[in-house]
């Protein structure tokens, strides 16, 4: 064993001790939630955007969403092609939609919200920015930006409201990691010394903003693709790497989006976007994300095809739905199902509620009804 995963493995296992009374806890709880739970209706309701206002230049059905940040039950942001950013005030009973200038030609494809003034966006593709706002999107602030074609940045997401991390695909077989301490004002590229190698043909996809999460005080678990597929954890300060049971192999196939929950374990999905109606090992559940190379991961059912984001709705039973361009799949006593044929690319749940929401392409919004 190399002795720094030596190290990473036994700093895990301490954490795994202290936890492993509250984790037993944690299962007795679930298992009272499985037997008392009842098979409510789940479903999705198309949101109407016609009536909508649209600022210049935004044309909804040549707009493909993948950016989404519900920060409460009131407030919802939205990003994606084209420049283009949405929000709502009133828990999606009406969506303000406008293009960036200047920006015409990003796509960005994360945003992270704080309240109804705040938000960062994250563009993929050349050039790379970063851009914020503080006053509802109508004025917006370039605090990064890089003009290296090789630089593709994937995913971002926050601890709290001023530590942030975002992952881009990988420059000299180093995985790109930027990072911020003051809410977005500042990102400072960390140096490949302490970023995580790839392997060949591995990278991370950029098709919800969900392919990396933060967890715990400082640590984060992000998945990848292509030709192998892995799940690489940042936990006390030390890089762990673990092979994920997810269809890889091609450009197109690989995980592309994980959920985790502290006391339950993560959530990942996947697939390949050119055979989005392919069932073959799409998704994968792990029941601790504390020590995955001891506890037995619990493969749940398959979903109904490739799927491009997933989100845990209940932590306690493991309720939660996922998306993808072949419909949405709710997850319930480890069983996915079926519950629409929509096509979406990103499912956010309220960081404070109980809201979820859809976005995808053509500048389609939903929201789920359970």
């Amino acid at each position: 064993m190399d002795k720094h995963y030596q190290k990473a493995y036994y700093s895990i296992t301490k954490t795994v001790m202290k936890k492993r009374k509250i984790l037993k806890l944690f299962s007795f709880i679930v298992i009272l939630f499985f037997a008392f739970n009842t098979n409510a209706q789940i479903k999705i309701e198309v949101i109407d955007t016609n009536s909508f206002l649209l600022g210049e230049g935004v044309v909804l059905n040549k707009t493909s969403f993948r950016g989404l940040s519900v920060v409460d039950d009131l407030t919802i942001w939205i990003s994606g092609s084209k420049g283009t950013f949405a929000i709502s005030k009133d828990g999606g009973k009406s969506f303000f939609f406008k293009q960036i200038k200047g920006y015409e030609k990003s796509d960005f494809r994360d945003i992270e919200a704080f309240d109804d003034k705040r938000a960062i966006l994250m563009s993929s593709g050349i050039p790379a920015y970063i851009l914020k706002t503080n006053d509802g999107g109508n004025t917006w602030n370039e605090v990064f930006k890089d003009t290296r074609p090789e630089m593709f940045l994937d995913a971002m997401d926050f601890w709290d409201e001023n530590r942030g991390v975002i992952v881009g695909d990988p420059i000299n077989n180093h995985f790109v990691l930027l990072e911020t301490k003051n809410a977005g004002k500042d990102w400072k590229l960390l140096d490949t010394i302490i970023s995580p190698t790839s392997m060949d043909s591995e990278a991370v996809f950029a098709a919800s903003g969900t392919s990396l999460r933060c967890w715990n005080k400082n640590d984060f678990i992000f998945v990848t693709g292509g030709k192998n597929c892995r799940a690489i954890i940042r936990m006390n300060e030390n890089l762990v790497y673990e092979n994920l049971n997810i269809h890889h192999g091609k450009s197109s196939q690989g995980a592309f989006s994980i959920a985790i929950d502290d006391s339950m374990g993560f959530i990942a999905v996947g697939g390949d976007y050119l055979c989005d109606s392919c069932i073959n090992k799409n998704s994968i559940l792990v029941h601790s994300a504390y020590l995955l190379n001891v506890l037995l991961n619990k493969d749940s059912t398959e979903v109904s095809g490739y799927k491009s984001c997933v989100e845990i709705i209940n932590p306690f039973n493991f309720l939660s739905i996922s998306c993808g361009t072949k419909g949405v799949d709710v997850l319930q006593n480890f069983k996915w199902m079926k519950i629409s044929d929509e096509s979406f690319n990103v499912v956010r749940k309220a960081k404070r509620g109980k809201s979820v929401f859809m976005a995808g392409a053509k500048g389609k919004i939903a929201k789920l009804i359970y």
